[in-house]
């Protein structure tokens, strides 16, 4: 174990899983406007979320860029949410 730290390996592993995250929440956040219903747009910010705060912990922390598509997939939730309740007090 000790040779995977002394050659940078660990680090390098953790800052890639980090660029994944941030991918896959703008993919998230993208799939987000093609869908239509609820259900499905929550299960999806649910899976994007648990994704990375798994990959918050396993990192240590996000980058700017990551924090930001974070924020974006948060956002994109939020106008969800809006939407869905004008939808119900409309009926």
């Amino acid at each position: 174990m000790d040779w995977m730290l002394e050659t940078g390996i660990v680090s390098r592993i953790k800052l890639t899983s980090v660029k994944l995250a941030m991918k896959y929440m703008r993919r998230v956040s993208s799939e987000l406007e093609a869908v239509g219903s609820e259900p499905e747009e929550e299960e999806l910010i649910v899976q994007g979320v648990r994704f990375a705060l798994r990959v918050h912990q396993f990192a240590g922390g996000f980058g700017v860029e990551t924090m930001r598509a974070f924020q974006e997939l948060r956002d994109k939730d939020r106008s969800c949410n809006v939407q869905f309740q004008n939808q119900q007090k409309s009926l």
